[in-house]
């Protein structure tokens, strides 16, 4: 940990007083690094006697039995005699050479973290970089290579810092060490924090012996012997245990019933996203039974697949009775399955053999209350004192109130609770889309300022949640519709989905909305039609609220004289509310304005109270531009005025239109991006995803249903936009057999279809599907900004002997790739990655090139700029920092010409232990004194 770098940093700092010797032993064997050790005590001696000054650095030395530390020892003797400078680092179980070498400074690895990352307090911004790293050196590079300035406002744990730590615990589980510490070490690492007396219990060793050791010698465990506990750094959280999960899964065959107890001390801790990754690891039965008996807990935070699993597995080995099997299932299609639509599908077993604990039963019913909930069925709940019951109950209760117009209750009752409920489980999440959710009917726009949205939106997106997402999806429309934008397509695409699963109450609610944006923007006949089909929905449905809202929706429109729909007969009666009984007293005395039971109207208004829990619909009967919104904002009280915020003007979505030549139309804006002529649809992976239809834009989500987006992406990516079936099947559902792989296609391009066509009807962007065993797009219809990328770079690549044309193309070529390609988060082949390392590599290339025009046309400014962008994708390509080093110099900078060799000298050496070429020495003005050691050249070692 530090101690390699530490050494290269002695040898760097001495090279120039010194002759210095570096060798690394690491995987070495003890009698072939005691000879290697001997042989290089000679040369040092014949050194020393030739007067000259020698510092000798051993890395990681191996010990081995008695007769090979004596050697060893002796030879390291011989050097120090002599007078020269010995610096060597051990492994902890190579104590023994450590204990009879001569004395001389000793440090251990605790010596050597670093005190910048340890010495901050937790108001500093440098505070997280501590709390990730515990100022292990690795781990610390990492972290600035991940993100340049630690000290950044947002720091970014990236692919540098899972690397390092992966390697860390490699190294800390070598099979040199004895079996007892590795079991030590490997539960320690497992359960990620934790006393000396749980890995007591779970290794059955007493552990304080082997946690001296680690406090002094091992930083990365957080052992503190003195509290008898420990606090793993990095691995302590579910991602860094994840990104070193081959690592330790190569420890399950030996220490099996290890992960077995680890995996019964998480459950009962509550541990379950962390139980979760260790029985994806283990493979005995315990395990199995133990994900079985606490499915309910597993699936609460969002582990549908684990459970989904084992259960399988369970079921083939039959290690659970039949009815605990039947109930989950029931629990997982009710969550997961929009064809499990009926009531009946959702009827948990009752037999009176069936032996199950109490605290089971009631989560699997609450858990499938969450689907019929949504269904419109009344779910009596009995709260519970804790816990992710107790969230789940009063979501239940929250839905229920908000479904009956109840919306300032339900906020109360779900503001109470979502604090309380364990973060990051279901019944967090649900609460904080109850919360949004109320918050916006009643025109309250801070829950929105945080990213408790897209949190919902990633929780539920995953999978086994397909039959429960409508109500977040309901959220963005309502959301959209009262900050006065709307996308009816979308709109519509809930309404269907919901019907298919059954899901009536989001139907309505769909309906609801639709209306408001249809009323809002003008179009009062379908907005009367709209409400008449929701109002006789909910009245099947016995939504008694939502069918009195949609009647005065109905009558608002219909009384404008050009409604196609009407309200149902005796609506005014069913508004029984006194909230509901004021909007009938105001839509029935905007309708006769004149008469006198309409000034008596008039009157009650002045004294009522602003109806909060209608706010919403009375926000929407006053927008708009018409004769009748008008009458109705003169008949708002003016107390009113404050409390009701107005909706903006309300716009469609789509703010682009096609153009396939002259000039641009009214609408867009100025970064609209044009869609060439013929093409239909722009593809865009370059910096990030987007699709584009006939100019309007797709929201990204939109896409993320049925995978469209991955398998749109890999489709693309391949040479005339025509991939295999088996190909997409191994690259987004690996999973899958071939059968329901090609179902999963089906599924995928029907989405992708539905979306394209919701904005331009019969516009098909597939070729072919079943009749070649293939997916192909039209490439007709496309147009992909990462081929108009890879046209540029060639052309500025094949553009020889023409500097003009091919500064041009390499110009071009940087403007279009605005960032590395898109990967999608299924690219389980890893064929997207290749792609984006290839189009790297070809961005590097054309950059150079365009970089050595620029020179020779004595654009130095543009050259740099050029040559810059490649050392950006690989700060070890020779070729453009000399094209930076020289058009830097003629451009008169050669401060900045000199620090960027310097930079590059230094991490050329680092990596290669070789000086840079004589060619890049002699740009940077070293080459005239025949190579000698410069400011930052180096020998080899």
């Amino acid at each position: 940990m530090g101690q390699s770098s530490a050494l290269k940093r002695f040898i760097s700092f001495e090279k120039h007083q010194f002759t210095t010797h570096f060798l690394h032993f690491f995987g070495m064997e003890p009698p072939t690094a005691s000879k290697r050790v001997s042989r290089l005590a000679r040369q040092v001696e014949k050194e020393c006697l030739a007067n000259k000054k020698v510092f000798v650095a051993l890395d990681n030395l191996p010990a081995g039995d008695d007769v090979i530390v004596d050697r060893s020892v002796f030879a390291i003797s011989r050097m120090v005699e002599c007078g020269a400078v010995v610096a060597l680092s051990l492994l902890p179980e190579d104590a023994l050479l450590a204990e009879r070498l001569p004395d001389g400074v000793r440090v251990v690895s605790s010596d050597l973290l670093i005190s910048a990352a340890l010495e901050v307090s937790p108001s500093d911004s440098l505070y997280d970089v501590r709390a990730f790293t515990g100022g292990i050196p690795a781990l610390v590079n990492a972290v600035v290579r991940d993100n340049g300035d630690p000290r950044s406002h947002s720091l970014v744990i990236g692919s540098s810092y899972f690397d390092a730590l992966e390697h860390l615990i490699g190294e800390s589980l070598r099979q040199s060490l004895l079996d007892e510490e590795i079991l030590v070490r490997l539960a320690m690492l497992l359960l990620g924090q934790g006393t000396f007396a749980e890995i007591s219990s779970v290794t059955c060793l007493n552990p304080y012996e082997i946690a001296l050791g680690l406090e002094q010698f091992a930083p990365l465990f957080g052992v503190c012997c003195q509290d008898g506990a420990f606090h793993t750094f990095g691995v302590d959280s579910i991602d860094g245990l994840a990104a070193c999960s081959s690592v330790l899964a190569t420890k399950v065959s030996g220490f099996s019933s290890l992960f077995d107890s680890v995996l019964r001390v998480l459950i009962e801790r509550g541990e379950f996203s962390r139980a979760a990754v260790i029985a994806r690891l283990a493979t005995s039965d315990e395990a199995a039974i133990a994900v079985v008996d606490h499915a309910e807990d597993f699936v609460g935070v969002g582990e549908v697949s684990l459970v989904r699993k084992t259960l399988g597995v369970a079921l083939a080995r039959s290690l659970v009775p039949e009815e605990r099997l039947t109930c989950l299932q029931t629990v997982l299609e009710a969550l997961g399955d929009s064809r499990s639509r009926s009531p009946e599908d959702r009827v948990l077993p009752q037999s009176a053999d069936y032996d199950c604990p109490d605290a089971s039963k009631d989560l699997d019913l609450l858990l499938v209350g969450c689907r019929s909930v949504l269904a419109g069925e009344d779910v009596k709940v009995d709260v519970s004192d804790k816990g992710q019951a107790q969230g789940l109950a009063i979501h239940l209760q929250t839905v229920q109130l908000m479904r009956d117009g109840q919306i300032s209750a339900a906020q109360r009752l779900a503001s109470s609770h979502v604090l309380s409920s364990p973060e990051g489980t279901l019944a967090s999440v649900l609460l904080r889309l109850d919360m949004s959710l109320t918050s916006a009917l009643l025109g309250d726009d801070q829950s929105f300022e945080d990213d408790s949205g897209a949190q919902v939106q990633e929780f539920l997106a995953r999978e086994g949640f397909a039959a429960i997402r409508d109500e977040a999806s309901l959220l963005l429309a309502i959301d959209a519709i009262l900050h006065g934008s709307y996308d009816l397509a979308s709109i519509d695409a809930l309404v269907r989905e919901s019907e298919r699963a059954g899901n009536e109450l989001v139907r309505v609610a769909a309906l609801l909305a639709g209306a408001a944006a249809e009323y809002m923007v003008g179009d009062i006949r379908s907005a009367g039609l709209r409400s008449a089909i929701a109002s006789s929905a909910a009245g099947r449905a016995g939504f008694y609220h939502l069918e009195a809202e949609a009647g005065i929706q109905c009558q608002a429109a219909t009384s404008m004289g050009v409604g196609a729909g009407s309200a149902t007969p005796g609506w005014e009666a069913a508004c029984g509310t006194q909230d509901l009984s004021i909007l009938v007293d105001l839509v029935r005395a905007a309708v006769d304005e004149e008469n006198e039971r309409t000034q008596g109207i008039q009157r009650a208004l002045a004294n009522a109270t602003l109806p909060v829990d209608e706010l919403w619909l009375l926000r929407v009967l006053v927008s708009g531009e018409g004769a009748f919104q008008e009458r109705v904002r003169r008949l708002i009280p003016h107390a009113w005025t404050g409390a009701l915020v107005p909706i903006a003007s309300p716009r469609r979505t789509r703010c682009v239109v096609r153009h396939t030549g002259g000039s641009l139309g009214d609408e867009g804006g100025k970064d609209d991006k044009k869609v060439a002529s013929g093409a239909r649809l722009r593809l865009s992976l370059l910096g990030g995803f987007s699709l584009q239809v006939d100019g309007e834009t797709i929201p990204e989500w939109r896409l993320d249903r049925r995978c469209a987006k991955a398998m749109l992406v890999f489709v693309a990516l391949h040479p005339r936009f025509l991939a295999r079936r088996y190909e997409i099947i191994d690259q987004v559902w690996p999973d899958c057999d071939y059968k329901a792989g090609l179902d999963r296609i089906y599924q995928a391009t029907s989405a992708l279809r539905k979306v394209v066509t919701e904005v331009t009807p019969d516009l098909d962007p597939f070729l072919s599907f079943r009749e070649d065993k293939s997916v192909s797009l039209d490439p007709e219809l496309f147009e992909c900004d990462f081929e108009e990328f890879t046209d540029a770079a060639k052309e500025a690549l094949e553009s020889e002997g023409d500097d003009a044309h091919a500064l041009e193309a390499a110009l071009r070529a940087e403007r279009l790739y605005a960032g590395d390609l898109y990967v999608p988060a299924r690219d389980f082949t890893g064929y997207v990655v290749a792609r984006r390392q290839e189009l790297r590599e070809l961005y590097a290339d054309a950059m150079v090139a365009g970089a050595e025009a620029a020179l020779r046309l004595e654009r130095y400014r543009v050259s740099a700029r050029l040559a810059d962008s490649a050392t950006a994708v690989d700060d070890l390509r020779e070729d453009a920092v000399e094209v930076l080093i020289r058009a830097l110099r003629a451009s008169g900078r050669m401060f900045e010409a000199e620090q960027r060799y310097k930079k590059y000298a230094v991490h050329f050496v680092d990596r290669t232990h070789m000086p840079p070429s004589k060619r890049l020495r002699k740009a940077i003005g070293e080459g005239s004194r025949g190579g000698g050691d410069g400011p930052v050249s180096a020998k080899r070692c």
